[in-house]
């Protein structure tokens, strides 16, 4: 089989190279999936975590809140007093008071746990090789339940014996 590797070499293939360049290429995404999982749940848990500050401070960000003029200030004056980021304050300004007190905090508590539990285990997962081999072979098999169906076309083994020119001729267009 003819086939690009690395980039716009072409080469041609038998079977096992096909293989191991099949799973160099799944490793290659799945590590920048992981990454990207991972960059993702990161930033997550640094907005969940300005979020738990506000929320242990529910009284202290209310009136600094209250006491600025605009949005902006606000934001600066959070930033300033609670040594947040920006995109954490963006996110404590965007925050809905619905319930009275600190009644979320303990599920935001645990949130921030489960997501720096996730970020280790994603983390470990592009350390080892083996769990990303793993993680290939699994979505293989996932595939195979997912598409693989059963064999439309039978096979029936034909004697053929000696062919004649003739029939060589005719069997031959056919293929």
């Amino acid at each position: 089989m003819l086939a690009l590797v690395d980039g716009i070499q072409p080469r041609v293939l038998g079977l096992q190279d096909i293989i191991i360049e099949y799973i160099k290429h799944r490793q290659s995404v799945v590590r920048r999936r992981t990454e990207f999982e991972l960059r993702k749940a990161q930033e997550r848990a640094h907005i969940l975590e300005g979020l738990k500050l506000a929320l242990d401070h529910i009284d202290e960000v209310i009136k600094t809140i209250r006491a600025s003029r605009t949005t902006e200030e606000a934001q600066a004056n959070l930033i300033k007093q609670f040594k947040l980021t920006e995109i954490q304050a963006r996110a404590i300004l965007a925050m809905q008071l619905r319930t009275p007190g600190r009644a979320g905090a303990p599920e935001d508590r645990r949130r921030v746990g489960r997501v720096a539990k996730a970020d280790r285990q994603t983390a470990g997962d592009l350390a080892d090789e083996k769990k990303i081999l793993k993680i290939i072979k699994d979505e293989i098999a996932e595939m195979k339940d997912r598409f693989g169906d059963e064999r439309r076309t039978k096979i029936i083994p034909q004697e053929l014996g000696k062919l004649s020119d003739e029939t060589w001729f005719r069997t031959s267009k056919l293929w």
